[in-house]
This record gives C-alpha cells, sequence and structure tokens, in this order.
C-alpha cells in the first residue's frame, strides 16, 4: 500500500508540475488582454493541479501517517 500511494504521490507531484507551466504559459499568452473572464480560466489550471496534488498527499499521509520525506 505504502509503495502505491508513494507512486501516486509523484505521479500527482507531476501533474501539478505540468498544471503550474501550462498556468504560466497561458498566462504570458493573455498577458495583453486579460479580462476577468481569462483569468478565471486560468486559474482553474493551477486549481485543479493542486487540488489534485493535496488530495494525494493528505490521503498518502492519512493512510501511510507519512506526510514529509
Amino acid at each position: 500500500m505504502e509503495t502505491i500511494l508513494e507512486g501516486l504521490f509523484w505521479l500527482a507531484t507531476a501533474w501539478l508540475t505540468v498544471f503550474l507551466f501550462l498556468t504560466i504559459f497561458a498566462l504570458a499568452n493573455i498577458a495583453g488582454q486579460m479580462d476577468e473572464y481569462k483569468l478565471i480560466q486560468v486559474s482553474k489550471l493551477a486549481i485543479l493541479g493542486l487540488s489534485v496534488y493535496i488530495f494525494t498527499w493528505v490521503t498518502r499521509g492519512l493512510l501511510v501517517n507519512k506526510w514529509w520525506y
């Protein structure tokens, strides 16, 4: 169980990294034409990446009682 959760945690870390890069790329593309709607759409990328990461981190912490490395 610990090995599976460890692998999922690293997968979630990669997921977060990809979504943060997508967020930065999207912000760079709309830099000259930002409005509320576009900012909300871009922020959904960061929120999605962070929520998957936090869920995996909390699940691993609760089930295996391993919060840090």
